[in-house]
């Protein structure tokens, strides 16, 4: 069944044009792999992502435990981890995949976009500013591809999304002892 369903979805995303495949002139074969390869992560991310909330209830289950057993948190904690880096990792591995689908001069688009990315901070900056006016745009997510071909490959640090977007250092209080701070009384 969720099989047929993905299927059902990579046909409809790849009967309509998105905005990337008229702007880098994307043929059938170039969308119907960059679907294929993007359909292909994604099973694999929502499996991982059913481990790291599967551990996550293991570590809700072992911080209720009295005495806490701090190795069984702290392997359970470096777990989720290790599976987020994994994803972060297999992110950067499939847009390269699907860049590796473009022609040289797809490419050369593709890093144009990329250079308008890196303006948008300054655009926003001047929107706010009241320099520019902003005309209403109109979003779509035409398909997953869309977003991983404009991902510029220059980030010095993607921001983690889905079940790892809060893991690092947030669940440090439930490895180290709190910290007591002595009350004084008034002299």
């Amino acid at each position: 069944m969720r099989a047929l369903l993905l299927l059902l979805i990579a046909l409809t995303l790849s009967a309509q044009e998105s905005p990337t495949d008229t702007f880098l002139q994307l043929d059938r074969t170039q969308r119907q792999t960059i679907n294929r390869n993007n359909a292909d992560h994604e099973r694999w991310r929502r499996q991982k992502e059913d481990r790291v909330n599967q551990v996550r209830g293991e570590i809700f289950d072992e911080t209720n435990r009295s005495p806490l057993d701090p190795t069984a948190l702290g392997l359970r904690h470096a777990e989720v981890e290790s599976i987020c880096r994994e994803m972060d990792e297999r992110e950067l591995q499939l847009v390269k995949v699907n860049r590796d689908v473009l022609t040289e001069p797809q490419k050369v688009k593709l890093a144009a976009l990329e250079e308008v990315m890196r303006l948008a901070p300054t655009v926003n900056s001047a929107i706010g500013d009241n320099l520019i006016h902003a005309a209403p745009v109109s979003l779509s997510v035409s398909s997953f591809a869309d977003l991983l071909l404009g991902l510029p490959q220059t980030w010095p640090a993607k921001q983690r999304t889905g079940v790892c977007a809060a893991n690092r250092s947030t669940n440090l209080g439930l490895i180290l002892p709190p910290i007591r701070i002595p009350q004084t009384t008034a002299p």
